[in-house]
Parts: structure tokens; sequence; C-alpha cells
């Protein structure tokens, strides 16, 4: 039975759309972007690669579509965490543990984003947007904190941006570089954080 207000065939391109990305992802991250193909991200999506390209007019096309979509999720999911945290304290703790709990969810999306993603964003406007739309939910928790004296008197933009390197350089090493069962370090991220911006 299709969705309301969506036929089969729409529901059945969203659905296959999907999966293709899905496969993207991951035969990026094995490979990287100059190494994989639409072969292997066809075989590995269990479809024909003509199918492939019924959805996406390149690789390139493909690699920018499967940022987007993560990047996309991952944004609306911290922004979710953030509007249900009652204080600057805990919008921060929300902000760090909705990117590591998304990205330890997504570990082929976080490859490829932390490789590929802050080389395209300054080429390609629609991911720039994306990437200021990010920092831009950070400096609002440091201005509301500032504002109700819940943090220490600092410039936003370059703190926001201080904090934001901080953190993903923090999952950098947890997802990449240790193993996939290791405590998160959230918990610690934020307090290293905190006792910086805090006013005590």
């Amino acid at each position: 039975m299709a969705v309301a207000g969506k036929t089969k065939k729409d529901v059945l391109q969203e659905f296959r759309t999907t999966e293709i990305l899905e496969a993207a992802r991951h035969v990026f991250a094995l490979r990287g972007y100059h190494a994989a193909t639409i072969d292997q991200i066809a075989a590995h999506a269990g479809v024909a690669k003509g199918t492939v390209y019924l959805y996406f007019d390149s690789k390139r096309d493909l690699f920018l579509a499967s940022l987007r979509q993560g990047v996309l999720a991952l944004h609306a999911e911290v922004a979710a965490q953030l509007r249900a945290a009652p204080t600057p304290q805990a919008q921060l703790q929300a902000f760090i543990n909705a990117r590591f709990d998304y990205f330890t969810r997504n570990r082929d999306f976080f490859k490829i984003y932390y490789t590929e993603f802050p080389q395209l964003a300054t080429v390609q406007p629609e991911l720039q947007d994306l990437y200021e739309q990010q920092a831009k939910l950070l400096e609002s928790v440091l201005a509301d904190g500032i504002r109700s004296g819940h943090l220490r008197p600092c410039p936003v933009p370059s703190t926001a941006r201080l904090v934001y390197d901080l953190i993903r350089s923090a999952l950098a090493q947890h997802i990449l570089n240790e193993p996939a069962d290791n405590p998160h370090p959230e918990a610690t991220v934020f307090q290293f954080i905190w006792k910086g911006i805090s006013p005590s």
C-alpha cells in the first residue's frame, strides 16, 4: 500500500535511492572518492549499473548526494536534541552527544564526511551552507549561554568553530582509530570544553 500522498512508484524510487546512497557511502568510505566506481556501488546495492544512472547523472553527483543526505540527517538529529535541552550546559552536552551518537551509528558516512566534506564545502555552495547551519547551531548555544550568564563572554563565531573542530577531532580519534566497542568519550569531551567556557 502506498504511503499517503505518494504513489507506489514514488515509494519505490525513494527506497531505491536510499539503497544506492547507502551503498555509495560504504564504497566511498572503503575506497575513497577517486578509486570508487559506479560498478562497485551498483554491485554493493544489488542493482544494475544502469539503474544507478537512472537516479544519479555521475559518480560526482552520487557522491555529493550521499554527503548531502547524511549531513541533513545529522543536522535534523542535532537540532532536535538541542530543542529538548533546557539549559546552555545541557544544550552543549546534547550537541556533543548527538554528533557522537549519529556518527557511531554511521561510521561509513563519517569517513567520507571527515576526509572529503571540508574540502568540498569550500567549492560547493550548498555544502558550505550545510556546514554553516551546523556551526550556527553551536553559535546559538554559546550566544544564549553568554546572555544568561551560564558562559563567560567570548567571541562567539570563532569560539564556536574552535569547539566544533575539537569535537570533530575527538570523533575522528574515536571512530577512525579506536575499536567499535570502545567506551564513547562524550563526557570527557564535554567536561574539557565546559571547563574552558563556563564562568567558574
